[in-house]
């Protein structure tokens, strides 16, 4: 089965079309870490407009950093507001840019060895991006349902090259690259075949009920529009009665409708679809309680949330797939209240919200 299958190729990222403009999903950036010499590590931010977002800030970068001993920003827009405790903390001072956008910073550490932070082994000595964000009415949810508060706030880990005593060093190379997504692609699992071997049908995961157009490519250069299809999270496997083979040996797919779309227009084999995406309900951040900042400090994140005095208070922490992952329930004394959360017992990626308590 492997042997028959492997002239034909899956594409596993969805396409967004929106206003008949194409547009690839959905990586947030891209971080280049670099050991240079006599303990000077470079690191590189790239930023890239992630189409899952209407705003997408990154408003602070925290690195696990053994024995700082200097620093040197690229560029006037980060300050370096704190260095102690093994992290290095950086701030935007001049404003946040808007995507596409690259920051670069060098660390010198007393220490000349190094290694790979292993962020799937919950290390909290790497990279780690704060970041404040608003979701385009299509992005699959964040924590169920179809109102979405307009701002979310969370942090991602990232592996990078840190430094080390001699003995920890694991030999990585001189240079890294990690592509970080805030939230999950459509991902092609596999092609379906018939009795006879012909590819009929496509099995996919995503996280919501939406609908996409399944295209097809014999050169990743003139696409043909296949059919529209519906998906049914957390898997959905769809066939049909022709070969898809007809259409070439490369296959995405793209998203044109959040929900189950029913009014679709004639679907044109070689024109881009226009977006169909349904407004979602949005609503305004609520006055309280709301999560307004979080920082990294003792192996812990500590959630600010800006509420009302004797006002129960319920802090969560939720994934990129919507799953609450932990849950503190508080009483403020005052306007503000902190969440502590422990970040080696959550994932790589988290977004935190806050609401009243009845």
């Amino acid at each position: 089965m492997h042997g028959k299958l492997c002239r034909w190729t899956l594409l596993l990222t969805v396409l967004f079309c929106l206003n008949g403009e194409k547009i690839r999903a959905t990586t947030f950036l891209q971080f280049q870490s670099t050991y240079l010499s006599d303990g000077w590590f470079q690191y590189q931010m790239h930023v890239v407009p992630d189409p899952f977002f209407t705003e997408q800030d990154v408003t602070t970068l925290t690195i696990g950093f053994t024995n700082q001993i200097d620093s040197v920003s690229a560029t006037n827009s980060w300050s370096c507001t704190q260095s102690n405790n093994g992290y290095s903390n950086w701030e935007f001072t001049n404003g946040i840019p808007v995507p596409p956008y690259t920051e670069t910073f060098l660390l010198r550490s007393s220490e000349t060895s190094f290694r790979l932070a292993n962020i799937a082994n919950h290390d909290i000595q790497t990279a780690i991006v704060l970041v404040s964000l608003v979701l385009a009415d299509f992005a699959p949810p964040i924590g169920g349902g179809s109102v979405y508060s307009q701002n979310i706030i969370g942090y991602a880990k990232m592996s990078c090259l840190i430094p080390c005593r001699p003995e920890e060093a694991d030999g990585s190379p001189t240079n890294f690259v990690f592509t970080l997504k805030l939230l999950p692609d459509v991902e092609i699992k596999q092609l379906m075949q018939d009795a006879n071997n012909k590819i009929i049908g496509v099995d996919f995961t995503w996280d919501s009920e939406s609908t996409f157009v399944l295209q097809g490519s014999s050169d990743f250069n003139s696409w043909t529009n296949i059919a529209y299809l519906w998906s049914y999270p957390p898997e959905t496997q769809w066939t049909t009665n022709q070969s898809l083979g007809d259409f070439g040996n490369f296959f995405r797919l793209a998203l044109v409708a959040t929900g189950h779309a029913s009014n679709l227009p004639p679907l044109n084999p070689t024109a881009q679809p226009t977006s169909l995406v349904k407004t979602k309900t949005m609503i305004s951040e609520p006055t309280t309680p709301r999560v307004t900042s979080f920082n990294v400090s003792h192996g812990n994140i500590n959630v600010n949330v800006a509420t009302q005095a004797g006002q129960a208070t319920q802090v969560q922490a939720v994934d990129r797939h919507g799953t609450v992952l932990q849950t503190r329930q508080l009483r403020p004394q005052g306007s503000s209240v902190t969440a502590t959360f422990g970040a080696a017992s959550l994932p790589e990626t988290v977004f935190f919200r806050a609401s009243a308590v009845e």
